[in-house]
């Protein structure tokens, strides 16, 4: 019954700062739980992105793992300089995520990007 109840649930992340690109600095934005018996999975509804960068627009590219074993879930998401950044459920493709959630910046010539996005859970 707990379960049923948990069930697609919106649980947002923590606002995480990228500071460093490339997918080898992948940091975790979103982390699956593994304290419930089952399969979890995270489907992204919606991304918050701020650039603290100068001077140039980044793509920011979300998805599971680090350097070499990094996959992308979405397209890149382009992120422009001095300004706030968001995309809803209606703008993103449906996508469902069996591991945490990783992101990085393919460039970042100053400053650093804060994101935070929201996940629907579901357990099975």
């Amino acid at each position: 019954m707990t379960n049923a109840l948990l069930e697609g649930r919106r649980v947002p992340g923590p606002v995480v700062n990228l500071a460093l690109a490339a997918a080898a600095n992948a940091t975790a934005i979103y982390t699956r739980p593994t304290a419930y018996v089952g399969t979890t999975s995270a489907i992204l509804r919606k991304i918050l992105v701020r650039a603290n960068a100068v001077g140039a627009a980044v793509w920011l590219q979300i998805g599971t793992g680090v350097a070499g074993a990094f996959a992308n879930l979405i397209p890149p998401v382009r992120v422009m300089d001095n300004l706030d950044g968001e995309w809803q459920e209606v703008e993103l493709p449906a996508v469902e995520a069996f591991a945490t959630i990783t992101a990085f910046p393919t460039t970042l010539p100053a400053g650093s990007l804060d994101v935070q996005i929201e996940v629907e859970e579901r357990r099975g």
